[in-house]
């Protein structure tokens, strides 16, 4: 196990978390450097963005001044997923846990993404890249929508360079987390997923580590990801989003090539955390799943206006990813993240309602003075 990391990510405290369980010392390159992250590592920097991503020469920079390619390997979550050349760079002279760039670059092209599940085998929502008549029951969808970025209505808008339109369908909304070694795979578990849509757009809100999945719906997920492991040689933590639709068939949504926020739902039953299973698995030692100590769910929590956090806010204990005191968070911005546990899965959800509930009334004073 490696002393020291580079971690990267568009939000980088759930892998610091998770190295921390395993005595790894970190440098955080993220867009928040927020209090729970600062608490956790070395150093951290919250790097400029541009159109939602990492600027690629001051995060460089930043790499190469606080984390030496020599001391220090490389851990990446999201916020690359349209940028593998940009983790090329990264990653030239370094160690690197995880997928390489190529494996990056094959699931972001949706046209390689889709025939790659065509050779699979693997069922996924009707497709075109041409425009429907009726285009009522479509979205349009890039091949980065993490977090749901960048999907909308078809019939509200209309489609940029390297965009595509799937058919929209009904269903639950599940993923399912996994660990690859290039061949094998080792399931983990599988979530709910939880999603909120707007007049323009949907939005990525949280988890639980629990699906309504019968046994040969989840026998039918694991047998798909086997085929596409041995397709591809991924590599690590990795997940999968899929829905199931009205007459039960689960329909293939997007791999994630990297750890997922779900890392989070399972890290604490681990005791060297999942980050030290991915680093195993790059080097081809799978860990295997373990039994949930809890249903816990986990929720983002939006900015409804711009919010500026005074010093001495006190936060729930159930709250991560805390901004750091004189904070302005945006309109639409994630304030924080909520967690949530229960004897059952009713339990869990009524009591991440009620927190985020709560969490609302209780930063309301902020907002008034932003």
């Amino acid at each position: 196990m490696p002393e020291r990391l580079l971690v990267i990510s568009a939000s980088a405290r759930m892998l610091a978390a998770s190295a921390a369980r395993a005595g790894i010392r970190v440098v955080a390159l993220d867009h928040y450097a927020d209090a729970d992250t600062l608490a956790l590592v070395e150093q951290a920097l919250a790097l400029p963005t541009i159109d939602g991503g990492f600027q690629p020469e001051p995060l460089l920079e930043a790499a190469a001044r606080l984390a030496p390619a020599t001391r220090y390997p490389l851990v990446y979550g999201s916020g690359l997923d349209t940028r593998p050349e940009l983790l090329g760079r990264l990653a030239a002279e370094r160690e690197l846990f995880g997928n390489p760039p190529g494996v990056l670059a094959q699931f972001r092209e949706p046209r390689f993404f889709f025939q790659l599940l065509d050779r699979c085998s693997i069922a996924y929502p009707e497709i075109r890249f041409r425009r429907p008549e009726t285009p009522e029951n479509w979205l349009i969808k890039s091949g980065c929508s993490e977090g749901g970025k960048r999907v909308r209505f078809c019939a509200q808008d209309h489609p940029g360079v390297g965009e595509y339109y799937q058919r929209r369908i009904s269903g639950p909304a599940c993923s399912v987390l996994f660990l690859a070694d290039g061949e094998r795979v080792s399931i983990l578990g599988f979530n709910t997923m939880l999603t909120s849509s707007t007049p323009g757009c949907f939005l990525f809100e949280g988890a639980m580590n629990w699906a309504p999945l019968a046994l040969e719906q989840r026998q039918r997920m694991q047998g798909n990801i086997v085929r596409l492991v041995r397709a591809t040689g991924l590599k690590g933590l990795n997940s999968l989003d899929f829905m199931v639709n009205a007459g039960g068939e689960p329909l293939t949504i997007e791999v994630n090539t990297r750890p997922s926020a779900t890392l989070a739902l399972y890290d604490e039953d681990y005791p060297e955390g999942l980050l030290a299973a991915h680093i195993r698995a790059s080097r081809g030692l799978l860990v295997g799943p373990v039994r949930a100590g809890a249903f816990r769910a986990f929720r983002v929590v939006y900015a409804a206006v711009t919010t500026r956090v005074e010093p001495g806010f006190v936060w729930p204990a159930w709250c991560s990813d805390r901004p750091v005191a004189n904070s302005a968070i945006e309109a639409g911005s994630p304030l924080c993240t909520l967690r949530a546990e229960g004897g059952n899965p009713a339990e869990a959800m009524r009591k991440q309602a009620a927190r985020a509930r709560f969490l609302r009334r209780l930063v309301g004073p902020l907002a008034t003075q932003s």
